[in-house]
């Protein structure tokens, strides 16, 4: 019986000293949008702090697989609600290559990966994201109003199987999405 309440003990200071005080918020802003061959295209950037990479390294070091998933909405105003004509899912898996001892980021659209030995290199040019294909400009109204919204969330996935019921019982990373709106504009604005 004495064994079974010190386990127990020991299962609650392990779930309480894994829970953050706060939590870290994610942010994937819209940086601008532009057309070319009658497309149009955007660019977006994360919005994250130093102590949330540190926590992704981590992890990743862990390993634990990390996907940042990007999702850009691209919106018509209307009086009473807003009509999103596309939504854009973009995804970018992060782990570490014990083998060859680099940080391995692969592309969801592409299948490409992009390795370094520095984390911290590695992470920035996958914050940016340029040239996001959004719609074809021939089928929108040059007065209308168009607005995108983003978002970006994080997924953890344990790439040793069986460590993943200590893995599910522990968080590795509290965070909020935050949903943020560009500036409003009209298509013939962009050309």
């Amino acid at each position: 019986m004495l064994k079974y309440k010190n386990f127990i003990k020991l299962i609650i200071i392990l779930l309480i000293s894994s829970i953050p005080l706060y939590s870290h918020e994610l942010r994937l802003h819209y940086s601008r949008s532009y057309i070319d061959n009658n497309i149009l295209y955007a660019d977006v950037y994360a919005g994250i702090n130093i102590e949330i990479d540190e926590n992704i390294k981590r992890y990743v070091e862990s390993g634990i697989i990390v996907f940042l998933n990007f999702r850009i909405d691209f919106l018509r105003k209307r009086a009473i609600f807003n009509e999103n004509l596309k939504e854009v899912y973009l995804s970018r898996r992060i782990y570490y290559d014990f083998f060859t001892k680099e940080y391995v980021a692969v592309n969801s659209e592409t299948s490409l990966e992009t390795r370094s030995q520095n984390f911290y290199v590695l992470i920035r040019t996958l914050y940016q994201i340029s040239r996001v294909e959004i719609y074809e400009t021939d089928k929108l109204n040059e007065e209308n109003i168009y607005f995108f919204k983003t978002r970006l969330s994080i997924r953890f996935q344990n790439a040793f199987l069986y460590l993943s019921i200590f893995f599910n019982i522990i968080t590795p990373l509290q965070y909020r999405i935050k949903w943020l709106k560009s500036e409003e504009f009209k298509i013939g604005e962009l050309y």
